[in-house]
């Protein structure tokens, strides 16, 4: 069954009363986790270690300043962690304007269901900076109603913080809500907060627990908007 469409906009006054979604960002809408992972190993090569795709798989998902408390931790770096942050996200700066994009299927679902009115937001562990830019860079920024990142919420994933806070935000009950996530501490985060949770692994979260998940997607390509109402 395709989406409703009218050329009134009837539907999209029903669903903004009814009705949300929320996304992760990183790996979700856009394939930003392998230019994570070269920003991360930019940081770190300057101590002459670099993370391979296994190693850097349990980072995803993880807020990235406790990513970098553990990283410290584990090879003795000298920098503060805010010094850490700092060196990453100018990496992850320059990385993003040349070699980011969007995820499959990301593009076209978000500004479809913006079109027809459903209130979007997100939720992601990740700074500020780095989900703004991610957003800009494939055209998205203007889709959403409001951005929750790591700076709004008290518990990083897989605490439901993120979540509860962009439910709160959008004016709608978890249980109005469904959410899209691409790692398992995303779905746990999604489902605590009381949401129904679709999962989109990628290369390095496929093999994350996502038993909580309403059913595990190839990628957002899958979805088919109309299925999503309550």
């Amino acid at each position: 069954m395709p989406w409703p469409r009218t050329e009134d906009g009837a539907e999209a006054g029903m669903l903004r009363d009814e009705f949300g979604v929320v996304f992760d960002v990183d790996g979700l809408l856009v394939d930003s986790e392998p230019l994570q992972a070269r920003a991360i190993n930019g940081v770190l090569g300057r101590h002459g270690i670099h993370l391979g795709e296994e190693e850097f798989t349990e980072l995803v998902g993880v807020q990235t300043r406790d990513n970098f408390v553990l990283l410290k931790a584990r090879y003795g770096l000298p920098e503060s962690v805010d010094e850490l942050l700092e060196a990453k996200a100018a990496i992850y700066l320059e990385l993003v304007g040349t070699d980011l994009k969007a995820c499959e299927g990301a593009v076209e679902l978000v500004r479809t269901l913006h079109r027809m009115g459903v209130p979007l937001a997100v939720a992601s562990s990740s700074p500020r900076k780095d989900v703004h830019l991610s957003l800009e860079a494939v055209g998205l920024a203007d889709c959403f109603y409001h951005v929750v990142t790591a700076e709004d919420a008290p518990r990083p994933k897989p605490a439901p913080d993120l979540y509860l806070e962009a439910v709160r935000r959008l004016g709608l009950s978890p249980e109005q809500c469904v959410a899209f996530e691409d790692s398992g501490a995303g779905v746990v985060a999604a489902t605590s907060a009381g949401l129904t949770c679709y999962a989109v692994p990628h290369k390095y979260t496929r093999d994350h627990d996502f038993s909580k998940a309403a059913a595990v997607l190839g990628s957002l390509a899958d979805v088919v908007p109309s299925d999503l109402l309550p």
